[in-house]
């Protein structure tokens, strides 16, 4: 409770006799001092929290070089841990004494080093779980690496079985190069030829000598790294060797070679064949197609034709025919022939072949007839004008085309080019029109058009560009814009998509994403795909949903930057830029209510009317109201009466609740006590430092919230504390009952000194 009011006094003849009275029990109230204080900080408590803080210290001192070691940030907790250590060493400096502790600072340095103890000891345990993660991964490597080697192993075996005839042969062969190039190395060697090229032109021209190359090879394979890699090697190749599968390969190898070779199949092959050879070679057959065929070239060579042939065939064939100055020819040679006529060339015969690779050339023809039932196929046919022979097709020199039935294959004319200002015809019926080429973009893997109309009534216009691609559709009812975009940052391969679609009673406004380009557009954004939309409705006004989805309003033109508010999907207001108000009202000049709305918490909630809230009413008159007239309660959330803080307080009649049935523990108080811990306080007149020369003198009781050793006495009983244990002032309800049990003692005691009185006064009237 907040402290009390000072009161006025007027003293009265029946008040200096109370005075009076209260001076003798003054002197029985000299042994109440020392009363309990929660803000001293005991000796026994001191010599706890002194072995406490030394096992904190410990502990710190372990966890900063773990974390040192590890590499993590120790500055929060070494802050934390020297606020704690400095508050400490100023609360235990006087071991043997009680003294003042100031609890709240107290907690909050404990709470700080506790909270910062926590992240350091989860940082470690994270580091730690990490190194066991690498472990794991490391192991996990080894393992694949191992299953790897294995298949290659068997890889390498199935191959093996594959070609084993082929490796007999070169084995063979490399075998016989083999001892050739022993034999001449020892031949050298044991010649003593050190300067042969064959023995000593080592790699990029070296001309090392025998000795000096054996010295060197010496010095290599003596020294220590040699004989560590040695080692190693030869552990490997030894692990290799020995190992199960590789003894099982090597000798499932060894038995299909010999099972190859050693088998009687083999052997007779090897003697059927040399047989067959043999048998052909040597048969009278052979020598006599041998003697045939040599004494049929010789015939022929020798003879005097091929002589002729000879020399003709060595120069030219040239056959000339000539008349006066014409002359005809037939020349051959080798790869030209020539026919030349002066006159008329005519090729006769009942059917006559142009066997050409390379196309035949005429440079000018005249086809005497007309080709009948025949398929003329050219790449280019050039005429003045082109027709059918019943005139149903008719192509002019100038380009004017006159069909009088024409058929479309495939529904394509290639250069659609109509030079007509008018299409005559009620109908002209298609399956669908496109306009314009395909679209040359990458990205336009469905070959759409610029423009195209389908058979089901949809017009499509659709773009591409280096960012996005967009498409509009316009069907019976309906319009649908579609943008997709064509590139992305997504991990998820997402990509950025919306679709607008305004209808005779909706406009919808849907954002999202597609899973993977979407260049044909045909992913809708919606469901899974949807990450929110806006719907304008006749029927049902406006539905925002989604994270981004919300009303801004951004200021009028002399804005410069954006002001304003905005709405968010739940309806909420938040601030737009600099705005630091939202106002409800007439305008400006006349606002009904003003409620601050920016960061700082700097403006207030002003309302500039009466406030109803149920039966209670706030006006602007400094006035609350209780409308039905019934009492008006300032309660906690939990339960109970709420505390009140307040300057001067006007009543008519105040009233504590004091019920017995809301009490526990009741019993009779000893008014002596409550009287002798009145009697121990110190009054004092004051003036409040936001007094001015125009206020009275105040008289109450003292809370000194300012000295150590505490310079006015009042006991601890009559002091109020907030709920943060802070000293607030003096509990007068305790206190007026207080006095109360003081009145009491002092009536008994006046009540006893009239006794002694009206005896005094018997004996001086008897």
């Amino acid at each position: 409770m907040a402290e009390s009011n000072p009161t006025q006094v007027i003293l009265t003849d029946d008040g200096l006799k109370i005075i009076k009275a209260q001076n003798t029990a003054d002197n029985a109230a000299s042994g109440i001092t020392n009363l309990n204080d929660p803000n001293l900080m005991s000796v026994i408590e001191k010599q706890n929290s002194i072995g406490q803080f030394a096992g904190l210290t410990s502990q710190y001192n372990v966890l900063i070089q773990n974390a040192k070691d590890d590499g993590i940030d120790t500055t929060a907790v070494t802050t934390a841990y020297n606020n704690l250590n400095q508050f400490m060493a100023s609360a235990l400096a006087d071991p043997n004494h009680a003294s003042d502790v100031d609890r709240v600072t107290y907690k909050k340095y404990q709470d700080a080093y506790n909270q910062e103890l926590a992240n350091l000891q989860n940082a470690l345990q994270n580091n730690a779980n990490n190194k066991f993660t690498s472990a794991a991964s490391a192991t996990s490597q080894a393992a694949s690496t191992a299953n790897a080697a294995k298949s290659a192993a068997d890889s390498a075996y199935d191959y093996a079985n594959s070609e084993m005839a082929v490796q007999s042969n070169a084995t063979a062969k490399a075998q016989s190069a083999a001892d050739s190039a022993f034999s001449q190395a020892v031949k050298a060697i044991d010649t003593g030829q050190a300067v042969s090229q064959a023995v000593t032109s080592l790699k990029d021209g070296s001309t090392l000598t025998i000795a000096e190359l054996g010295s060197g090879l010496a010095d290599k394979v003596s020294n220590s790294e040699y004989a560590s890699y040695k080692y190693q090697t030869a552990s490997q190749i030894g692990e290799m060797v020995t190992d199960g599968a590789f003894s099982a390969y090597q000798q499932t190898t060894k038995d299909l070679i010999s099972s190859k070779v050693a088998n009687s199949d083999f052997s007779s092959y090897k003697d059927e064949t040399a047989s067959a050879i043999d048998s052909k070679v040597a048969s009278s057959a052979f020598d006599s197609y041998k003697q045939q065929t040599a004494s049929a070239i010789s015939s022929k060579v020798s003879t005097a034709d091929f002589s002729t042939y000879k020399t003709q065939t060595a120069t030219d064939i040239n056959l000339k025919v000539a008349t006066k100055d014409l002359i005809d020819q037939i020349n051959i040679q080798t790869g030209n022939t020539l026919i030349s006529s002066s006159g008329q060339l005519t090729l006769s015969g009942k059917n006559i072949y142009f066997d050409s690779a390379n196309p035949v050339i005429i440079p000018s023809a005249n086809i005497d007839a007309l080709l009948v039932d025949k398929k003329l196929q050219a790449a280019d046919i050039s005429a003045n004008k082109f027709t059918t022979n019943n005139d149903t097709f008719t192509v002019d020199s100038d380009g004017t085309i006159t069909a009088k039935n024409m058929t479309l294959i495939g529904g394509t004319l290639t250069s659609p080019t109509i030079n007509t200002s008018t299409i005559n015809g009620s109908t002209v019926n298609g399956t669908t029109f496109h306009g314009g080429d395909i679209i040359n973009d990458a990205n336009n893997t469905s070959k759409l058009y610029p423009t195209t109309i389908s058979s089901d009534g949809h017009i499509y216009t659709t773009w591409f560009n280096p960012v996005d691609a967009m498409q509009t559709d316009l069907s019976t009812g309906a319009l649908t814009t579609k943008y997709r975009a064509i590139n992305t940052t997504s991990s998820n391969n997402q990509y950025e998509a919306y679709d607008t679609t305004l209808q005779a009673d909706q406009i919808a406004l849907f954002a999202g994403h597609t899973n993977g380009k979407d260049m044909s557009f045909t992913q809708s954004v919606t469901g899974g795909n949807q990450d929110g939309y806006v719907l304008i409705s006749p029927l049902n006004g406006m539905t925002l949903h989604g994270d981004n989805q919300q009303i801004t309003f951004n200021g009028t033109s002399d804005d410069v930057t954006p002001k304003g508010i905005i709405i968010t999907p739940y309806g909420n207001i938040n601030p737009n830029g600099t705005q630091n108000i939202w106002y409800v009202g007439n305008n400006m000049n006349m606002k009904t209510a003003s409620f601050g709305i920016d960061g700082s918490g700097t403006y207030n909630i002003q309302f500039n009317r009466s406030l109803d809230i149920g039966n209670f009413n706030i006006n602007t008159y400094h006035t609350f109201t209780s409308t039905d007239g019934a009492p008006i309660h300032f309660a906690k959330g939990p339960g109970g009466a709420a505390d009140i803080y307040a300057g001067t307080v006007h009543y008519d009649s105040l009233v504590k609740s004091s019920l017995l049935s809301v009490k526990r523990d009741v019993q009779k108080a000893d008014t002596a006590y409550w009287a002798q811990l009145v009697n121990s306080i110190d009054l004092a007149t004051y003036q409040y430092k936001t007094d001015d020369n125009t206020s009275h003198l105040r008289l109450s009781s003292i809370v000194d919230d300012v000295n150590v050793t505490k310079q006015w006495q009042l006991p601890d009983v009559f002091i109020s504390r907030d709920e943060k244990g802070k000293l607030s002032g003096v509990d007068d309800s305790v206190l007026l009952n207080a006095t109360l049990a003081t009145v009491q003692e002092q009536q008994k005691e006046i009540d006893q000194l009239n006794g002694h009185l009206l005896e005094l006064e018997a004996k001086l009237n008897g």
